[in-house]
């Protein structure tokens, strides 16, 4: 099993322009302080790394992760808020930090989620674009059940992608979700046998890697993060960001890539991670 002990580490692989960040803490790839701060590390590097175009977030065995740490007993959550400095001013909570790092990113993220996702574990797979499913795989926010509230800024994102009756029932029942229902919710793309939802998670990164503008995509992923209130007011950020790509050097290599059917030559974008 697991301990405190244990820190934990995520494991990150570049290949073809697609960097794979493996959580890795046996035997559920628990949360604790220490782990969360490698996980922030690691995607760190991914940022600054000028060969990655886009990164699968995906958990190593057969849980994608279990949320906070638990094994230290009733006070497992107290405590661990308190050695991870929970009294400093403007503190967040670890799991708030990993989907900070993930929306630092300008490079698109998709979780497979090979697994279960408790806590903290789901709360993580909603800063991702794009979420494929194993099959078996379960989702939990089971916040209210331990007597604390909702993390990760999942009070935010959810509501966003299951509309907020469905959040509201999820968040505040803190029931067990099975993939069928977060399929019909919207919260995952794609459900997949668990040995396949790696692969097809790195396939589909590998096809924006290819085929897409670093600078369009992350153009494109700044959009939908700031969620105009109005189709007025995305319309008028929208027509700023494409006059404003048109005139850079992708947008004429992506036709001419399209008109002479071949892949493009886009040039990267000079640093892979923004403030959100």
């Amino acid at each position: 099993m697991g301990s405190l002990a244990e820190p934990g580490t995520a494991r990150v692989e570049v290949d073809a322009g697609v960097a794979t960040v493996m959580l890795d803490r046996p035997p559920r790839n628990a949360l604790t302080a220490a782990f969360a701060e490698a996980i922030v590390g690691a995607l760190d590097d991914v940022g600054a790394d000028r060969r990655v175009r886009a990164m699968v977030l995906t958990g190593a065995g057969r849980t994608f992760c279990a949320g906070a740490d638990l094994l230290d007993g009733p006070e497992s959550l107290r405590r661990l808020l308190e050695d991870d400095g929970a009294d400093r001013p403007g503190y967040r909570e670890p799991a708030a930090r990993i989907v900070t790092a993930i929306r630092r990113l300008r490079v698109p993220v998709i979780a497979a989620v090979n697994g279960d996702a408790a806590g903290g574990g789901a709360t993580i797979s909603l800063a991702a674009d794009v979420r494929y499913a194993a099959a078996g795989a379960r989702f939990s926010f089971p916040f209210t059940r331990l007597g604390v509230c909702p993390e990760g800024a999942s009070t935010y994102h959810l509501p966003r992608l299951v509309g907020p009756g469905r959040a509201a029932d999820w968040l505040l029942s803190g029931r067990r979700i099975d993939a069928d229902e977060a399929l019909a919710a919207g919260l995952v793309s794609r459900l997949l046998p668990a040995d396949r939802v790696l692969e097809e998670a790195r396939a589909w990164a590998r096809e924006v890697a290819l085929r897409c503008s670093p600078a369009a995509v992350a153009a494109t992923r700044g959009l939908l993060a700031a969620a105009p209130d109005t189709p007025e007011a995305a319309s008028a950020a929208e027509s700023r960001t494409l006059v404003e790509l048109a005139a850079g050097p992708d947008c004429p290599e992506g036709v001419s890539a399209f008109l002479e059917r071949r892949d493009p030559r886009f040039r990267p974008v000079d640093t892979l991670s923004r403030t959100p």
